[in-house]
């Protein structure tokens, strides 16, 4: 097992709870990025980690396999840090993790693939998805990207700024567990690549509207799934 997919999918969630055992347009959250993860093609194994056994009916082919994950790691106090530690060090023979959110249906084959492949790259040892955003941004009322003393300026003029969506993230294990054993404590070490990503990659299910509103856009493009621009773009 070299180049592993790992699906979390906890139990529990404040937010919205119990959300990754509804329905989606017939199929479960889990099951939605299993099959996207299948059909990408590029990985030797695929990962659905659970702290409920329920979701190890999940697997469906020799290539999809199912990890028990205590309570401890799947809590709202569990850390991503502790969670890719656990997956690394249960995982000793693969040599990278990516992270694929089952709470991202609407993210595309092409996403993950290119989350993937941009791991595989030798150069490359932790991998973000993220969108290209070209907005007038703030942090604390400060401006990021822009100068409000100058001329308004229009969007596709401003520089853009670049937002981690975790539809995809990813880790070689080389330089994750040597960064953690010299006292590393960020979650990216070494050589990080931001890939962009769909806009839809970015639609994350925190929330029950969100549930709603990303159901009706997939059912949306359902609609229209034989024409090729809509279908290439979930795909």
């Amino acid at each position: 097992m070299n180049k592993i997919a790992v699906i979390p999918v906890r139990s529990g969630s404040k937010r919205m709870p119990k959300k990754n055992y509804k329905t989606f347009n017939s199929r479960n959250l889990a099951e939605i990025a299993r099959d996207k993860c299948l059909a990408s093609g590029i990985f030797d194994k695929i990962i659905i980690s659970s702290d409920d056994l329920v979701f190890k009916e999940l697997i469906n082919c020799d290539q999809v396999d199912f990890i028990h994950r205590s309570e401890i790691l799947a809590n709202d106090n569990a850390t991503t840090d502790k969670v890719v530690d656990f997956f690394f060090d249960v995982l000793p023979s693969c040599e990278s993790i990516l992270w694929v959110n089952s709470v991202s249906p609407l993210q595309s084959i092409r996403d993950i693939k290119s989350c993937g492949l941009r791991l595989n790259d030798p150069e490359v040892d932790c991998v973000m998805a993220v969108n290209t955003l070209y907005q007038h941004c703030c942090i604390d009322n400060n401006p990021l990207n822009f100068n409000p003393n100058n001329s308004f300026e229009k969007t596709q003029d401003l520089k853009p700024i670049q937002r981690y969506i975790y539809s995809c993230m990813g880790w070689k294990r080389e330089t994750y567990i040597n960064s953690r054993s010299d006292g590393f404590r960020g979650l990216f070490p070494g050589n990080m690549a931001l890939v962009e990503t769909s806009t839809l990659a970015g639609m994350l299910i925190k929330y029950e509207e969100d549930f709603i509103l990303c159901s009706q856009i997939e059912k949306a493009m359902d609609s229209v799934s034989n024409t090729s621009t809509f279908k290439n773009y979930v795909t």
